[in-house]
């Protein structure tokens, strides 16, 4: 073979030896660095399972503690229920100091749900602060309607039988009606607005110790439906929104949606 002509082959096989010598070394760098990337979105990922599964025992510690922040609310509100029912008054005002102090911590402990969420925890957590809110109102008007009927009761006492229209035993007669009425009877809000004029008219309460009087009397229930909320009675609405509340964290922590 001509020199000349095995030369240049020499030198072709050279260039080609370099360029697939180049493309071997690119081919293997591409191939490091999708195996880096790779590597690299391994640990991403496995920081975010960590940081998933950190968030989810954060956020139970704090709906736990939420939880019985709420109880211990429910329970002291049930004292002051308690000592309503039996017109301990200077008892249920001091169980009503109690459940003050009670709702405030429930109040603090939601505030950490509002930090840490998620969104529909905040939510649920939101209506069972209203229902907290809604409990304590309630109790203040209880609270106020007892000594109002107290008021009444006295006022009647003093009624001379012979009088011709005893307005004060009416009204107390009317009361008990209004009491023994279903809550979803459509009459029940005419009724207690006509009641509550002739309160006031009697000059014996001020309006809104008139009002506190019947809105008490038209939130309790009549027999057939406390039999109908057994076992949780007057607090089936606080019953049901608390179990919104655990069933939506309990779908949080299994990983539902």
């Amino acid at each position: 073979m001509d020199q000349g002509v095995a030369a240049v082959l020499a030198a072709l096989i050279a260039v080609a030896g370099v360029a697939f010598g180049l493309f071997g070394a690119r081919w293997q760098a591409r191939s490091m660095q999708e195996q880096a990337n790779a590597a690299i979105e391994a640990v991403k990922a496995q920081g975010r399972d960590q940081n998933a599964q950190w968030r989810r025992t954060v956020r139970r510690d704090v709906w736990v503690e939420y939880l019985g922040a709420v109880d211990e609310f429910r329970l002291s509100a049930g004292v002051v229920a308690e000592h309503l029912a039996d017109e301990d008054l200077p008892e249920a005002e001091l169980a009503l100091e109690a459940t003050y102090s009670r709702s405030a911590g429930a109040a603090d402990a939601y505030r950490k749900i509002e930090l840490e969420g998620p969104e529909q925890i905040v939510a649920k957590g939101y209506a069972l602060q209203g229902t907290v809110v809604n409990t304590i109102f309630e109790l203040e008007q209880a609270l106020t309607a007892v000594r109002s009927m107290g008021v009444l009761e006295e006022a009647g006492e003093r009624e001379v039988p012979s009088d011709q229209d005893r307005p004060i035993a009416a009204i107390l007669s009317s009361l008990r009606e209004l009491r023994a009425m279903d809550s979803r009877d459509p009459d029940r809000t005419e009724y207690g607005q006509r009641l509550g004029l002739q309160i006031i008219a009697s000059g014996l309460l001020s309006a809104s110790d008139a009002g506190a009087l019947l809105f008490t009397y038209s939130q309790q229930l009549s027999l057939s439906e406390a039999l109908e909320h057994f076992p949780h009675g007057r607090w089936l609405q606080f019953h049901e929104v608390r179990t919104d509340f655990v069933q939506a964290a309990r779908s949080h922590l299994d990983g539902s949606p």
